[in-house]
């Protein structure tokens, strides 16, 4: 026996199986003891040695197991009293590193942290006998490389939410949105080291989950659509309805799985939330089997919570335009409503004066008439363009236009007969469409004549702004498409992935009469 070999005592029968010695047996002397009092008294028999006494009921076997790692007896000098091989295997820094902290630390600290070119070590001490120490040292090199990348995706996160106030200052939604996703696509990519990957929020009214962001996947095909649903939609579905993260490391196999990235191998789905609200998921594939463990899903899972809120927020901030737009409108019209009055009444008894001018008379009422509804229409928001009923009786043949086919796709009936009237009157072909399926069926008739340019809402019922750009684009190369939207919002990123692919221009609602002009002659006339 070696009197310096540690000695471990271990209450009640050792060989009971409840705590694993055979790993340990090699490095400590084991004995039974019948209680611990009994212990005690064995340990005091050799004071000089280190001793150890565990009770295999008492949930010390993980601590057992942990002695696979590097053990070392050190005296009150520092010097090495007994090592095992593990400890005398460490380099000779890391080693001095270990005795000098375990000697020279103050008495009530217990653990450290130490860093060895790229490999982490974690350090434990115990009391022993007679000032000297028993030291531990575990390698946690992957253990704190996860922990910093914790930190780092923490880090990233916090920076999606706070965007600097001076760079998005001058920026109207949409370009809030294009900057949100160049942080997200930069992001994920640094920290979280993916490149194939997509976000799909969840309509709340359809349970559609529609797609935001997209690299390297490819789309759905047109039409196709995927809802929160547990059965029929696929690996996101699934995540969506369950609301749990969902692992598939072999594609060929998975019946769930739905084609995404080409020549995929394994992918990694979790849900997006807000507070316990499953808002959209986040999709990661690889061309890697088995490319996903349990660490790439706790960092997703981490990372997705920042991107929720950050794409809340842009909601919010979006219904908070809409809504202070609308509520501003509507104090000036009640605000104005006395004057309007007074110069009604005015416009009244100059009509029954037979020396008023007749123009003067009609010039205010008119004048009062065009200025009520066009704060009307600024109250009622996207559904509207500002000077329609005014402007359509100045609009004159534009040569540079006439003639030229022109489809209108949105799914608000005013806006769609406004712009139509517009165009028309500016001498253009136009073709009106309430949803995207029947621009889909103007494609088809069209055929090979084709339209010159096409204006599509960003959101309507069946499909999205960019699906229609995308599809008449196929159809027919370099087409102009202008897309519209309501206060910049852009549910589906339509307008950043459509500008990425040589979108024209884009059109704010409630937008005015002579911005629509503007945006549909600049498209035509510097098209390729």
């Amino acid at each position: 026996m070696n009197d310096l070999q540690p000695l471990l005592l271990v209450i009640g029968d050792p060989s009971s199986g409840a705590i694993d010695l055979e790993a340990l047996a090699s490095r400590f002397e084991i004995e039974a003891a019948a209680d611990r009092t009994s212990a005690l008294i064995r340990s005091a028999r050799t004071p000089n040695r280190p001793c150890w006494i565990l009770s295999p009921g008492s949930g010390s076997g993980s601590l057992l197991n942990s002695f696979g790692d590097a053990v070392a007896l050190v005296g009150s000098d520092g010097a090495t009293i007994w090592m095992d091989d593990r400890f005398a295997g460490l380099s000779q820094s890391l080693r001095d590193q270990a005795t000098g902290w375990s000697s020279q630390s103050p008495q009530h600290q217990r653990r450290s942290h130490f860093h060895e070119d790229d490999r982490h070590w974690e350090l434990l001490r115990a009391p022993s006998t007679e000032g000297s120490w028993l030291c531990l040292v575990l390698e946690v090199t992957d253990e704190r490389r996860h922990q910093l990348r914790v930190e780092a995706i923490t880090s990233a996160g916090s920076r999606l939410l706070h965007i600097d106030r001076t760079t998005v200052a001058s920026l109207n939604v949409a370009e809030r949105l294009q900057l949100l996703e160049q942080q997200i696509v930069q992001q994920v990519r640094e920290e979280l080291n993916f490149d194939n990957f997509e976000i799909r929020l969840l309509d709340p009214r359809s349970r559609q989950l529609e797609l935001v962001i997209s690299e390297n996947i490819n789309p759905l095909k047109l039409g196709e659509v995927i809802y929160a649903r547990e059965e029929g939609n696929g690996i996101s579905g699934w995540v969506a309805a369950r609301g749990e993260s969902y692992t598939c490391s072999d594609v060929q196999a998975d019946p769930m799985y739905r084609e995404g990235l080409d020549d995929a191998a394994s992918s990694l789905t979790v849900p997006l939330r807000m507070h316990d609200e499953v808002i959209g998921v986040f999709n990661i594939e690889s061309n890697s089997p088995g490319n996903f463990d349990s660490n790439d899903q706790e960092l997703a899972e981490l990372f997705g919570e920042y991107v929720a809120i950050a794409m809340h927020m842009l909601d919010l901030l979006v219904v908070e335009r809409y809504t202070v737009n609308e509520q501003a409108a509507r104090n000036l019209l009640a605000d104005l409503d006395e004057p309007l009055k007074e110069i009604t009444d005015v416009a009244r008894r100059l009509e029954d004066d037979r020396q008023a001018d007749d123009a003067l008379v009609n010039r205010l009422s008119a004048a009062v008439t065009s200025m009520r509804s066009r704060i009307e229409a600024t109250a009622a928001g996207p559904q509207s363009i500002l000077d329609a009923e005014q402007a359509i009786h100045r609009i004159e043949r534009n040569e540079v236009l006439a003639d030229l086919r022109i489809l209108v796709a949105d799914d608000e009936e005013t806006i769609r007969v406004a712009v139509g009237r517009i165009l028309v009157q500016l001498g253009c072909e136009v073709t009106i469409c309430e949803n995207g399926r029947t621009a889909l069926e103007e494609f088809d008739r069209a055929g090979s004549r084709g339209f010159d340019l096409v204006l599509s809402d960003i959101k309507m019922p069946d499909l999205t702004g960019y699906e229609i750009f995308r599809e008449a684009r196929t159809r027919y190369d370099g087409i102009p498409v202008i897309l519209m939207t309501g206060f910049g919002y852009d549910p589906n990123h339509s307008i950043v992935r459509a500008s990425q692919e040589g979108m024209q221009s884009v059109l704010f609602k409630p937008f005015r009469t002579d911005q629509l002009i503007e945006a549909v002659t600049n498209a035509l006339t510097t098209s390729d």
